[in-house]
């Protein structure tokens, strides 16, 4: 990691776990617990925690984030401000394009200043003032 980017969020990692990766990146958005988080999400009787869009949306708009649909992409490049992104490998993490600063929950340290994961869709998702 490079000391010189602020990091906005806590880091949080789902391993050795290989679910709730949309959870964690919820976790670092809002400084939430995963336990919040989670009693915000429908997932009936899984034991799996897997998280769609609409799951990740819906806790969102409870919390009372504004967010629109998100955007289809295959670049980091098209992401601008802070968003929370979903990769190939169905895989949701968070990245700050503003710091360059990818929090990947996958991994066992973060945030990273690269990522080889490839983009699917993203959502920017605006944030409040106690953020730096």
């Amino acid at each position: 990691m490079n000391q010189s980017q602020p990091n906005r969020f806590p880091f949080h990692t789902q391993c050795p776990r290989d679910d709730g990766c949309g959870v964690f990146v919820l976790q670092m958005l809002t400084g939430m617990s995963y336990d919040e988080v989670a009693a915000m999400i429908d997932w009936g009787d899984k034991s799996a925690h897997y998280t769609t869009w609409n799951d990740l949306c819906g806790v969102l708009a409870e919390i009372g984030l504004s967010v629109e649909a998100p955007i289809k992409t295959s670049r980091w490049s098209d992401i601008q401000g802070v968003a929370i992104v979903h990769v190939q490998r169905d895989h949701f993490m968070l990245y700050d394009a503003e710091n360059g600063l990818f929090y990947d929950p996958a991994e066992m340290e973060g945030p990273g200043v690269a990522s080889d994961r490839v983009p699917t869709s993203y959502l920017t998702v605006p944030i409040g003032p106690n953020h730096r």
